[in-house]
């Protein structure tokens, strides 16, 4: 059986469902992962909360490569599979999207049920004054 009459299948079985996303849904969108094929870091580990929070010299760290990497995420369209999950959450199928992404890109998409676990890029709040 191929993927969509897996899927279709699944669908049938189990209507209404939670969906938890990661950074490989967004490669297709030009963004690249985290990790390799072998589950190996391809480049520094993303900051913890801990650390963000405990640390100015790691915030200004973490603010300086999330400008470098603002364009990229600015400028990546959604892909199928961003299309996909918002089409499944209008049909009722999909009730919530859980996403480990800073990327928008579920909400650029249609989808309007989405927890950003990590908060977005293009979202933030100043940790002293709250704006």
């Amino acid at each position: 059986m191929h993927p969509p009459q897996l899927l279709a299948g699944f669908i049938r079985e189990f209507p209404r469902v939670f969906v938890l996303t990661g950074a490989g849904t967004s490669t297709a969108s030009g963004i690249p992962g985290y990790r390799d094929a072998d589950g190996n870091w391809q480049r520094k580990q993303p900051v913890t909360h801990q650390e963000f929070a405990g640390s100015e010299a790691v915030r200004r760290r973490y603010w300086a490569r999330s400008l470098l990497g603002w364009p990229m995420i600015a400028n990546a369209a959604p892909n199928p599979a961003h299309d996909a999950l918002a089409r499944l959450e209008r049909l009722g199928h999909v009730v919530q999207i859980i996403t480990q992404n800073v990327d928008g890109l579920h909400q650029r998409a249609g989808s309007e049920n989405v927890v950003d676990l990590h908060g977005r890029l293009d979202r933030v709040i100043c940790l002293d004054c709250g704006a």
